[in-house]
């Protein structure tokens, strides 16, 4: 069982902490990481990224039982003044990308048992429309990730052994990631060379992207964000 599992099935578990980070590089923006203020209390770090303290209020992720997938809806409180900003710099910001993980108070960077690689998700929406803007608040409808319209499935070529999710980078000169145009969630510290092998040094570490290499990093027992179809075989 692995430690996300072991926590959540304990009788009195740490607190659950939500991270988010808002994707608007499509826009010409930045990555921006943000934590729920009432759950930290304050910024917190997870993976050796930061995550800037706001009022989120996540709403509508019920399923329904006719199969329609949830429109859930985000609002994040403008009292530091970093979300009206985004609003003026990039307007409704449609099409950007929000991922959420969860994870335990316990494995955040700091703690005792800190450990970036246990947590749920990452959850995956697109921003639709915006709802609401006021002085305090800005409020944004979204999509699941494949619940856009006119979207076709599969969206791309089907591989089946290889995973095309771009990967984190090494800046030799900043001596940290970038994750800038990363699509693989991994923000783990264990690194693994091209061969799947461990390795002491972030600048060897590189995917093989081979089935095994996400088995290497989020652990074989998990659900593993491989970025091929396994599954496909020929007729």
């Amino acid at each position: 069982m692995t430690a996300i599992q072991t926590e959540g099935q304990s009788l009195n578990p740490s607190a659950i902490v939500s991270l988010f980070t808002l994707d608007t590089t499509k826009l010409g923006g930045p990555l921006l990481r943000f934590c729920q203020g009432t759950e930290t209390h304050g910024s917190v770090k997870f993976g050796g990224q930061t995550y800037e303290a706001v009022d989120v209020e996540f709403n509508g992720l019920e399923t329904s039982g006719v199969g329609a997938l949830p429109t859930p809806t985000v609002t994040f409180g403008n009292s530091s003044g970093i979300v009206q900003m985004l609003v003026n710099t990039y307007g409704d910001m449609l099409g950007c990308k929000l991922y959420r993980v969860r994870t335990f108070a316990k494995f955040l960077d700091g703690q005792t048992e800190a450990d970036p690689e246990a947590f749920y998700g990452p959850d995956i929406f697109q921003v639709e429309r915006k709802t609401a803007e006021t002085d305090t608040a800005v409020s944004w409808e979204l999509s699941a990730a494949i619940d856009q319209e006119g979207r076709m499935l599969p969206a791309r070529v089907i591989v089946r052994d290889t995973c095309l999710w771009r990967y984190r980078i090494w800046n030799e000169g900043t001596r940290n990631w970038d994750y800038s145009n990363a699509q693989c969630p991994y923000v783990g510290n264990r690194y693994y060379d091209i061969n799947d092998q461990p390795v002491t040094s972030p600048a060897d570490d590189q995917p093989s992207r081979r089935l095994s290499c996400c088995k290497a990093r989020f652990g074989a027992n998990n659900p593993l964000p491989f970025g091929g179809f396994p599954g496909v075989a020929r007729n």
